[in-house]
């Protein structure tokens, strides 16, 4: 057990080190399955939970080990809430990338956090609107979300992605945040989905739903085909999915569109796909 305040720097490490004490596959698996049992345990689906914990084995501890697989997931989780409490960041998405999950054949490349910030000074007033909509439909671990939550955390936030592991981090992260925010497992230019979350912000802290198949699409199918404002995507007091549309997002101003100029020119790729920046 760690002493002391938690380290932001090093919580990805903590981390990943307990996950890694479960040996007996990948570590992407491992991960995966780590993030899929914290979200089904904020919904209390212990059905859910125990079909994850069944692959790993019987509660007794393994032959010549001292824990279960569960204690080490449990202890990852506890070392990820404590950073959280002591410096709010994307350690999700940190330790996926820094263990090399991100998958480069599938385009797969997390914007660099220093660089979302930029975009988000670029594009959110710093007197965000409670009534407004930021909607990622590439989201990530949610980085992007984050940002917008650093500026009026009682706005309301929409993310979108293909990766349901993403999509799990973008929850919790969403979750832990008490933001009002709806995130989904979809394809935003094909317009499907397969399922999606949504978390109601209220006074005790997130509350987290799952929505169904046909909840999820009409929440990622609402900016592309209803372009007028909704009030109910924003109200915290309903769980239900709005029949409103949500509000279009504005055409980028002449500055905003130099300034992503400019940044995509000190931007460089080398042969392994690996992204720089020269500054």
């Amino acid at each position: 057990m760690s002493k002391g305040p938690p380290n932001p720097n090093t919580a990805p490490a903590e981390i990943a080190r307990h996950l890694q004490r479960i040996t007996h596959q990948h570590f992407f698996r491992t991960f995966e399955d780590w993030l899929a049992l914290a979200v089904n345990a904020f919904l209390r689906d212990d059905d859910a939970y125990m079909a994850i914990m069944r692959h790993y084995g019987p509660r007794e501890a393994p032959m010549g080990t001292k824990d279960h697989p569960a204690d080490h997931f449990a202890r990852a989780l506890g070392a990820w809430m404590r950073a959280m409490q002591a410096e709010p960041a994307d350690y999700l998405g940190r330790v996926y990338e820094e263990q090399a999950i991100a998958n480069a054949y599938q385009g797969q490349f997390f914007t660099p956090e220093p660089v979302v910030e930029l975009m988000a000074a670029m594009t959110m007033p710093d007197d965000m609107a409670d009534s407004a909509i930021v909607h990622d439909p590439a989201c990530g671990s949610g980085r992007m979300l984050i940002a917008g939550i650093r500026r009026n955390r009682f706005a309301t936030f929409v993310g979108v992605d293909t990766d349901l592991t993403c999509v799990h981090m973008t929850t919790l992260n969403c979750l832990v945040h008490n933001a009002n925010s709806w995130i989904i497992h979809g394809n935003s230019l094909s317009l499907e989905a397969w399922r999606g979350y949504h978390v109601r912000r209220t006074a005790v802290g997130g509350e987290l739903h799952r929505l169904s198949v046909e909840e999820a699409g009409h929440i990622l199918r609402l900016p592309f085909t209803q372009p007028e404002a909704s009030t109910a995507l924003s109200s915290p007091e309903s769980t239900s999915v709005p029949p409103a549309p949500i509000q279009m997002i504005q055409e980028p101003s002449q500055a905003v569109r130099e300034a992503i100029e400019e940044a995509g020119r000190t931007f460089t790729v080398d042969k392994r796909g690996q992204g720089d920046f020269g500054f």
